[in-house]
């Protein structure tokens, strides 16, 4: 069973009162603990199958499937709880509050239930290198420790699907390296990550790379290919991104 699924899916918008096709007749699926990365040039279509994959936005048409359940008509309030329980988001500008600390802003997706949250969250930070930081405001951090507060925050419920987009988009390439191997550490947990990005250094770090053309999927293995090479996980499937990752870096 997929993580997250995508079939046939349509999505339209009305732009200056002519129709715009942001994705067409789409098929997409993310297995448990695989990283996934989505490429493409601006105004692919990437940003619109992110919200659709996380139910921030609807299909005009097509089947949208969360662990096996069709979630492609929820209500908003239906939607809302899905988020919560299901899915974590990691924002290119990480969205995190200023006048909160490191601690608050991982506890925040969980106001409305809070239980043992900061503890949680505390315990979060600990695992990300953050264990000293837990009450530092956002300006007191670096760009990747406010990266490592997203992640965090995105994981707190304990998402079965981690969605990010462009999370090295503002870091420098050894810190985006050390957010990518947090990336690995999640998926080895079985956790669905899918990352939209420009950066070919997360292509190095995926398992399997879906392009993005004028809505339309124009490159990508199929989900169901990763059975013929082994799952997520497997030797070869990791030793196929250790030749990958050497070609780029020039080591041979």
């Amino acid at each position: 069973m997929y993580s997250l699924e995508l079939r046939d899916v349509v999505k339209r918008y009305s732009s200056g009162g002519e129709p715009v096709v942001a994705l067409d007749h789409v098929d997409f699926a993310v297995s448990p603990g695989e990283f996934v990365a989505v490429v493409g040039p601006s105004g692919s279509g990437k940003s619109t199958l992110l919200n659709v994959l996380g139910l921030l936005d609807d299909p005009t048409d097509g089947q949208r499937l969360l662990n096996g359940t069709d979630v492609t008509n929820l209500s908003v309030a239906e939607r809302t709880t899905a988020r919560k329980e299901s899915i974590g988001f990691v924002f290119q500008d990480f969205h995190l509050l200023p006048t909160l600390s490191a601690v608050e802003n991982v506890a925040l997706p969980t106001a409305f239930d809070p239980g043992d949250a900061r503890d949680r969250a505390a315990s979060l930070l600990d695992r990300f290198g953050l264990g000293d930081r837990l009450d530092h405001g956002p300006s007191e951090l670096s760009g990747g420790q406010k990266q490592r507060v997203a992640i965090a925050r995105s994981l707190i419920n304990d998402p079965a699907v981690l969605l990010a987009d462009e999370p090295t988009g503002n870091l420098d390439t050894e810190t985006g390296s050390a957010i990518l191997a947090e990336f690995e550490r999640v998926k080895s947990e079985g956790v669905a990550v899918v990352a939209v990005t420009h950066d070919p250094l997360v292509e190095e770090y995926a398992d399997r790379v879906v392009e993005l053309t004028d809505g339309v999927v124009v490159g990508g293995v199929p989900a169901e290919a990763d059975a013929d090479v082994g799952g997520p996980g497997d030797d070869g499937v990791d030793d196929a991104r250790r030749i990958r990752r050497s070609t780029a870096s020039g080591d041979r």
